[in-house]
């Protein structure tokens, strides 16, 4: 029988789906007759707890840092599942998978949750979509653990995970950034710096975009994606359409042929956006990270030598070092940002995936004609 999988994602931002698609693209080249479906979770709480985390951050970004590296205890995880359990089990009665792939904490931790009550005999894999464990998406009742690095690997290793259950795969991006590379600097009289926002086009990119364009170069080129922020890319158009060095697009799922044809990413340092660029060698400055997970993305990325961190207001000092008097330092981080990739990432994630599903989803030993057991 073919297997089912059932990909939970949440509703914070666009890296968590995306990773879901791409982890459901490679199970069905690894295995044509497997069933696939990607989830994305979302209730009224669930909003309430995103809209939190946004006014917590602009408002007192201490304080969230504070709690986000604080241990995880039960009344965190009590919200999650309150705000996602209906949901979940509703998903899993639905599908009857034979394995759930989680690339969220949240809907993924209560299947987890739900599984270690003896509720659900599925097996649980977490596809985390950061660089290094935050301590919710660890749960003793996952099977396996699919992370970016050693690093993360350690640290899950040392928050008392097993080490036979953590999988270094890196994070799931779509298969075609694995056939692309970024063309070196230097062959090109062109200096292109993409600018990105994720697929929502936040963070600072207005002020970055305002940086680049003070630039006197007339060989610099710069392209935009905005995204689905049709507020951002309208404001952007207003402000440089004079300037025939500036490219402003929306929306496109274009961007490893954007990747492979820049020498310079400009970005928040998001897990998704960040693998896609190490995938094709394309060195990275990253804005202003947010604390928590952001920081935490920005440092291990540093740490690889294929990022350096900027504000808004150096972007473009920091990108005129590394396209015009520091070429050798960019072709470096170049080396570095492809070493450090892992453009077949999802194909991993799914073959662990189908390697844990359970063999007989519809008949399980006692009986049941289904997995979840109320």
């Amino acid at each position: 029988m073919s297997a089912r999988i059932l990909l939970l994602s949440a509703d914070f931002g666009s890296g968590h789906l995306s990773a879901a698609t791409a982890i459901a693209a490679a199970c069905r080249e690894l295995d044509p007759t497997c069933e696939p479906e990607p989830v994305q979770v979302r209730s009224l709480l669930l909003d309430l707890v995103a809209w939190g985390y946004l006014k917590l951050i602009a408002w007192t970004p201490s304080l969230y840092r504070k709690l986000y590296h604080m241990p995880v205890g039960g009344g965190l995880r009590g919200l999650v599942r309150l705000a996602m359990i209906r949901t979940v089990r509703n998903e899993i009665a639905r599908i009857n998978p034979s394995v759930i792939v989680g690339t969220h904490p949240f809907p993924a931790g209560v299947a987890a949750w739900l599984r270690q009550q003896g509720r659900v005999s599925t097996p649980v894999v977490m596809a985390l979509t950061d660089f290094l464990p935050h301590g919710l998406w660890i749960h003793e009742g996952v099977s396996r653990y699919c992370v970016s690095s050693e690093t993360a690997a350690d640290q899950l290793v040392q928050a008392g995970v097993q080490r036979d259950r953590v999988v270094v795969t890196g994070v799931a991006i779509h298969a075609g950034f694995g056939a692309v590379a970024a063309a070196p600097a230097e062959t090109n009289p062109l200096r292109r710096v993409l600018v990105m926002g994720g697929g929502l086009g936040l963070g600072p990119i207005v002020h970055a975009v305002r940086s680049l364009a003070a630039l006197p170069h007339p060989a610099l080129r710069v392209t935009v994606i905005c995204g689905t922020n049709r507020s951002l890319q309208q404001e952007l158009h207003e402000l440089f359409r004079a300037d025939p060095r500036i490219e402003i697009i929306g929306f496109t799922t274009e961007v490893a042929a954007h990747m492979r044809r820049s020498a310079l990413l400009v970005t928040k340092p998001g897990g998704i956006t960040c693998s896609e660029a190490m995938a094709v060698g394309l060195p990275m400055l990253l804005l202003d990270p947010l604390p928590g997970h952001e920081e935490e993305n920005a440092q291990y990325l540093v740490s690889t030598g294929s990022a350096m961190i900027t504000d808004q207001d150096r972007v473009g000092r920091l990108a005129e070092e590394l396209l015009f008097t520091q070429p050798h330092e960019l072709r470096q981080m170049q080396q570095k940002a492809k070493a450090s990739g892992c453009p077949h990432s999802a194909r991993a994630i799914a073959r662990e995936a189908l390697a844990v599903a359970s063999p007989a989803p519809h008949h399980e030993a006692d009986g049941r004609s289904h997995t979840f057991r109320p």
